[in-house]
């Protein structure tokens, strides 16, 4: 009897610290499947290992992804620890499980203006949720098969959700990325009411300034 009730205390402290800990574990573990998908990405493979426990623990799915299809690279913002595989659009809620996407269905990361939509996940350091630590001056990285393009962070500001003029295209203007996520959580409405825009300009095209 006794070394059942010592099995349910240890069973009952690992469950205990396993909460207290878990949006770290998530983090870590969506991470190490971010890798993944990178590596086999830039290996033009289709496949990625990724175990029952990691999908089960990131709520991914690799397995439907089909890379050489919808992934187009990877996002970097290096001051808010992003490193997000990149995929076509549009950004449906599925699309955004595995990383960040194209809002549109159409767009192409050579337009005028790119924007790139991702989610915030409470408490966890994945997708955009700490996008908010990203500065003006700031740089973020587009990497694809064509190359690598660097911009610099110039402008971070909430609109409503009804405000689309930000994914405007603006012909003759340097390229910029419009990155989108939610902001501002009502406790009450259970509901992120704004948006939050981070535009860059472009300073660097495939490694030329």
């Amino acid at each position: 009897m006794r070394v059942i009730v010592r099995l349910i205390g240890v069973l009952c402290i690992i469950a205990a610290i396993t909460m207290f800990f878990w949006q770290d574990i998530r983090a870590y573990f969506t991470h190490s499947v971010n890798e993944k998908i990178i590596q086999s990405y830039e290996k033009n493979d289709d496949k990625v290992n990724v175990n029952g426990f990691e999908k089960w623990i990131t709520k991914t799915e690799p397995e439907k992804l089909k890379l050489k299809d919808n992934m187009i690279g990877y996002l970097k913002v290096p001051a808010a620890d992003i490193n997000e595989p990149l995929y076509k659009g549009p950004a449906t809620q599925e699309a955004m499980k595995n990383g960040v996407v194209l809002v549109d269905k159409d767009e192409k990361i050579t337009e005028q203006n790119v924007a790139i939509a991702g989610h915030r996940v409470e408490g966890a350091g994945i997708r955009f949720n700490y996008l908010d630590r990203a500065k003006v001056g700031d740089t973020v990285e587009l990497l694809s098969r064509s190359g690598k393009n660097v911009y610099k962070i110039t402008k971070i500001y909430d609109v409503q959700p009804t405000e689309v003029g930000v994914l405007d295209e603006k012909p003759g203007n340097p390229q910029e990325l419009t990155l989108i996520t939610c902001n501002d959580y009502n406790p009450d409405t259970l509901m992120f009411e704004k948006r939050m825009i981070v535009k860059a300009q472009i300073i660097e095209r495939n490694g030329q300034k």
